[in-house]
């Protein structure tokens, strides 16, 4: 789905550059791994060794405090923002003479198609 909505000229530019640079960023980076590939992949680096294990705990226990703490507060600041507001409001109730005027029926007519269960209209 293509979302079409007013934007300035600078905008419409800066924002085809930023386009343009990530696709070229992409191609490149897909251009340098298919090119450098070697047939093997050295998983060396992944080892967990207690050199390293309690390192790794730590900053994933700081990781889930901080999204914790980052997460606590885009709560509450969207509850004192946003709560208190009230911006839903329902359309007022339909009668039987604006639904007559928009089928284009009679009054009549809508009180006998909304009682019976089936209509053959010709």
């Amino acid at each position: 789905m293509i979302i079409n909505n007013k934007q300035s000229k600078p905008r419409k530019l800066i924002d085809l550059l930023f386009t343009l640079f990530g696709w070229a960023f992409l191609a490149l980076f897909l251009y340098n791994f298919i090119t450098h590939y070697e047939g093997t992949l050295d998983f060396t680096f992944l080892e967990l060794n207690l050199a390293n294990a309690n390192s790794i705990i730590l900053i994933t226990i700081l990781v889930v405090i901080l999204s914790a703490a980052f997460l606590s507060w885009w709560s509450s600041y969207n509850r004192r923002k946003y709560g208190p507001l009230k911006r839903r409001t329902f359309p007022p109730q339909t009668g039987e003479k604006e639904l007559a005027e928009y089928f284009q029926v009679t009054e009549d007519e809508l009180g006998i198609i909304q009682d019976n269960s089936y209509i053959d209209r010709k």
